[in-house]
């Protein structure tokens, strides 16, 4: 668990990390790896992040998941799993795919609201997330309390617990990136969009791929 207690600078803009092709393979169910740099090897065998788009199952292995959110897309490369003893081994012990954004969002909000999320939502936390693998911050298991019991708005929520607004919105950013929470009061997209971005035409095509089990890099 890595606590987060002060309000930090955004440090990762999602739209730019490994968190969009993430999002890309669970949205088409497709299984990939991708393999980190190291400053000896192109391409180590031993960095990685696996994920199952079918079954929301991600495993990270022998790296930080700071380096692997700030990591450029020339310094990592990505390939489909079509057929791999790495399946077997991350749906056992691989993680809730959910944790995995909630890790991304709540690093990249940094104490701000992300795209989607309005400081006049009313919001109820639908799920506790397992917050002993998570980041987290000082209030967040208060935070839960009242949005489990009590859907409300941040506002009165800040003005209920005395707690920074910053705080909560880098809460209510990772809750409802992840799933764990949904807003009453509008409809929103289930699935958070990403702007259009200069490389989607090249996650397009890795997609494209993956069938074949064949390498492509970002």
């Amino acid at each position: 668990m890595k606590v987060l207690v002060e309000q930090r600078a955004r440090s990762t803009d999602l739209e730019d990390s490994v968190y969009r092709l993430v999002k890309k393979a669970v949205q088409f169910g497709k299984n990939i790896q991708v393999l980190f740099h190291t400053d000896d090897y192109l391409c180590s065998t031993d960095r990685y992040l696996v994920v199952l788009g079918g079954s929301g199952r991600f495993l990270i292995n022998n790296i930080d998941f700071d380096e692997v959110l700030a990591a450029a897309p020339d310094a990592y490369r990505a390939r489909g799993l079509k057929s791999s003893p790495l399946i077997s081994q991350v749906e056992k012990c691989g993680r809730d795919i959910r944790e995995f954004y909630w890790q991304a969002a709540f690093q990249s909000s940094g104490g701000r609201l992300l795209d989607g999320c309005r400081e006049d939502d009313v919001i109820q936390l639908r799920q506790w997330p397992n917050f002993t693998r998570l980041y987290t911050s000082p209030n967040i298991y208060r935070i839960s309390s009242l949005l489990s019991a009590r859907p409300t708005t941040l506002d009165v929520a800040a003005r209920l617990l005395s707690v920074p607004k910053e705080e909560l919105y880098q809460f209510y950013s990772a809750a409802l990136y992840s799933g764990y929470a949904e807003v009453l009061n509008r409809a929103v997209v289930a699935e958070i969009e990403l702007k259009p971005h200069p490389y989607v035409r090249i996650v397009k095509m890795l997609l494209g791929r993956f069938g074949g089990g064949q390498q492509a890099v970002l």
